[in-house]
């Protein structure tokens, strides 16, 4: 409320905090801001004008509307409404977490009844690829694939789990769909994946990270919506950024899942195309 006061009184206030709050990359001292705003080609140093600007500064600064950077220096606190003039960072993709069934049954039967215990052939194929054994009779590797650990683990009962974990170097669509053609080939001979149908999407998270909003009083902002969903505002150390999260658990196939992320994650490139009016047209229906 005071602030606003000051802004109705004092036309000087409201052209301070509206050139900041525009600029609100850089801290700024009076001097500037006397020549932004006052500054024309017969510009002069007004030391009242000047000292007005300075008290205006101080003022602002201990309210807390705006902050002293250093000696005389003072920047716009930055809030959500005031993004767009700093960054507009892309949408990324991590923790990503898929499921298939493999081709074969992996479990080896005597006279008919399924034990516990893999098929020679699963075991050959297993260790062809670089798996390892693990509890609860798994099988799993850990692959490296441009910075991201991909943990794959193979079920008994034949069931596939792969786990993308890239919080710390998200992946943007292009560099997801590298990493599926990756998978592709490397699990061609356990699993159908390259059928998009068959492979399906059980957890992903959507996050952008900005690199010039701190939280302020706030180490982490949570938010559960909904039942297989939660979001929240977090500073991430490792990246130097504050991320704006949303994971889901879609459970969904992979094939409407990319159809989805390919319109969330670059929305300019959705075109939407109306029904046809003639029955005949293949894309009727």
């Amino acid at each position: 409320m005071v602030v606003g006061k000051l802004m109705h009184i004092n036309s000087h206030t409201k052209k301070v905090l509206d050139f900041l709050r525009s600029n609100a990359n850089h801290p700024y001292n009076a001097k500037t801001i006397d020549r932004a705003i006052y500054g024309k080609k017969d510009y002069k140093n007004d030391k009242k004008r000047m000292g007005t600007i300075k008290t205006i500064l101080s003022r602002l600064a201990k309210n807390g509307t705006i902050r002293r950077v250093s000696r005389g220096f003072y920047q716009a606190n930055i809030n959500t409404s005031m993004l767009h003039q700093l960054e507009n960072p892309p949408t990324l993709l991590h923790g990503i977490m898929l499921d298939c069934r493999t081709t074969e049954k992996l479990q080896k039967c005597i006279h008919g009844i399924p034990s516990k215990e893999y098929t020679d052939e699963a075991l050959e194929l297993f260790f062809a690829l670089g798996f390892v054994s693990t509890t609860n009779y798994r099988y799993h590797n850990d692959l490296w694939y441009e910075g991201r650990k991909i943990t794959i683990t193979v079920h008994l009962k034949g069931k596939i789990d792969v786990y993308i974990n890239s919080s710390n170097n998200p992946i943007d669509y292009p560099g997801f769909l590298k990493i599926l053609a990756f998978l592709d080939g490397y699990l061609v001979n356990l699993a159908p994946f390259r059928d998009r149908k068959v492979v399906r999407l059980l957890e992903i998270g959507v996050a952008k990270d900005f690199k010039q909003l701190r939280l302020e009083g706030a180490q982490c902002i949570s938010l559960k919506a909904f039942t297989n969903a939660w979001a929240r505002v977090y500073y991430k150390k490792d990246i130097n950024a504050t991320r704006f999260e949303h994971h889901l658990t879609p459970n969904m196939t992979l094939d409407d899942a990319l159809k989805s992320l390919s319109i969330l994650t670059n929305p300019i490139n959705f075109r939407y195309e109306p029904k046809p009016e003639d029955p005949n047209n293949p894309a009727y229906g």
